[in-house]
Parts: C-alpha cells; sequence; structure tokens
C-alpha cells in the first residue's frame, strides 16, 4: 500500500459507500463492524476490522486480476468484444475498490497509532487517574464524564416524537450519527451500572433501537441481593413498542462489551 499518497481525510460516509458496494460479499460485515468502530472513533479496531474487509476482498478478486481479457475470451466467440469489454470493467471496478481500502487504511493506521500512543502515556503516569489525565483527541463515546446534577439518564418521556420519526428513517450508522448528535454513549461495564426507566441504544444487525428498560413487576419486589444481577429488565423500543425483549443486567454488560448497547446521557451543555 502506497500510504505516501495525500488523500483528503476520511469519514463514515466513505465507509458507509463502500460497503453499499460490497453489500452482500464477504467483505461487508467487517466494514460494517470497521463502521461502527469508526463512529465511535476506536481507531485500532476500525483499521483492524477494515483491513480484514480488505484482505478478504483482495483475495476474492485475485483470480480475475490475474486474468488477460484478450486471451481469456474466445476469439471466436460471436460477441467477444463484449465479453472482453465486461472483464475489463470488473477489473477495473476491483482496482478501485482495492484502491480505497489502500486509500483509508494508512489514515486509519496513523490514528490507531496514536490511539496507542496515549495508551502509553497513561501508563506512564500511574498517579494521573484516567478522569484527571487530559486526552484532547480521545472519543466522546468513550470519555463519557460521570451523572452529575448537570448531567442525567434519558427518559422515554424525554424522547420527542419528531427525534423518533427522524431516528427510524436511518439505518445503521446513519442512525448512530444521528443520536449521537444529541445524547452522549456511555458503555456498561458492571451489572451495577444497569439502570431501570433509562433509555438504551441498542444494535441489531445494521439497524439501531432505542429501547426503554424496566424492572419486571415480578422482579419488582425481590429481596434476594444475590439475584440482582439476573433480574431481567423488559425493554420495549420506544418507537415501536411491539419490539421487546427481556434482558438481565449481566445480559446487557455483555452487549456493551459487545458494542451493541449503550447507556444514552443528556450532553453537557
Amino acid at each position: 500500500m502506497n500510504d505516501k499518497t495525500k488523500a483528503r481525510p476520511m469519514t463514515v460516509d466513505d465507509l458507509q459507500d463502500l460497503y453499499g458496494e460490497l453489500r452482500g460479499s464477504r467483505s461487508a460485515p467487517a466494514i460494517m463492524d470497521a463502521r461502527a468502530f469508526f463512529l465511535e472513533r476506536q481507531w485500532a479496531d476500525s483499521h483492524t476490522k477494515l483491513n480484514e474487509a480488505y484482505e478478504k476482498y483482495r483475495e476474492s478478486r485475485q483470480r480475475i486480476l490475474r486474468q488477460d481479457p484478450e486471451k481469456e475470451v474466445d476469439a471466436k466467440a460471436k460477441d467477444r468484444d463484449r465479453q472482453v469489454r465486461r472483464l475489463q470493467r470488473k477489473q477495473d471496478k476491483a482496482r478501485e475498490i482495492i484502491q480505497k481500502f489502500e486509500t483509508y487504511l494508512p489514515q486509519l493506521e496513523r490514528l490507531a497509532e496514536k490511539e496507542r500512543a496515549k495508551e502509553v502515556s497513561k501508563v506512564a503516569t500511574p498517579t494521573e487517574s484516567p478522569s484527571e489525565q487530559p486526552d484532547d483527541d480521545a472519543p466522546d463515546v468513550q470519555e463519557t464524564p460521570p451523572l452529575s446534577q448537570d448531567r442525567q439518564i434519558v427518559t422515554k418521556d424525554s424522547v420527542d416524537e419528531a427525534f423518533l420519526n427522524q431516528f427510524s428513517v436511518l439505518i445503521g450508522d446513519r442512525q448512530l450519527e444521528f443520536v449521537s448528535g444529541r445524547f452522549d454513549f456511555q458503555p456498561l461495564t458492571d451489572p451495577q451500572e444497569v439502570i431501570s426507566d433509562a433509555v438504551y441504544l441498542l444494535r441489531k444487525g445494521d439497524r439501531c433501537m432505542m429501547i426503554h428498560a424496566e424492572t419486571l413487576s415480578d422482579d419488582a419486589d425481590s429481596d434476594d441481593a444475590d439475584s440482582d444481577d439476573n433480574a431481567k429488565l423488559l425493554c420495549v423500543d420506544i418507537a415501536k413498542a411491539k419490539n421487546r425483549v427481556e434482558l438481565s443486567p449481566n445480559a446487557m454488560v455483555r452487549l456493551s462489551q459487545k458494542r451493541k448497547l449503550v447507556l444514552l446521557l443528556t450532553k453537557l451543555g
């Protein structure tokens, strides 16, 4: 890859377009993951997934790119010229997509190196807590300040209908980007961080849902502290109430660790 080539800074739309071109291919799922990590500014993870997609795509196009259109098509074929042009177009398209990969990957690699350098810096200064250490380039979704009087969980009543309607017509990363413009994302690392009567963003496949979690009536009066982490919450899609699922706090943490679930918080200011 020629990482010396200067190119405009890539955006999440570039990955969205690349995914659109390769939708249905073996590379597509990894590109979708790369987009999600990119939107969260998890550069190293985004680079890893995009590189995985690149390797799969390049491998799948090796045979086509090795072919000589003039020699590949039977000279006696009646529509020989058309077949030659068709193969040439396939090769041109493959080279175009490979070029996109090779433009985006070096940019992500540089961002990933900066991300790793910051992590090393944090380890090298153990006297500072993560919350005290400045990190100007850190991703908003990972730098969520603690709850305070100025910072509150999002309730279903605080999400207006107009916002929900616009959210519902979007898909995938478009939804993530739209929601992140209004709310902050708080990943879950422990079952005790799961809050009832709050709104979470749940990603399922290529779509997201804003779900409201509430304690099931059967669990509301439970006095068994040991069972708190397994007591299920009813999670209802606030845009389409018929979409609902029961999840335990442990299950919600596991989903968050897989970057499929975050707690929504109001933005500061």
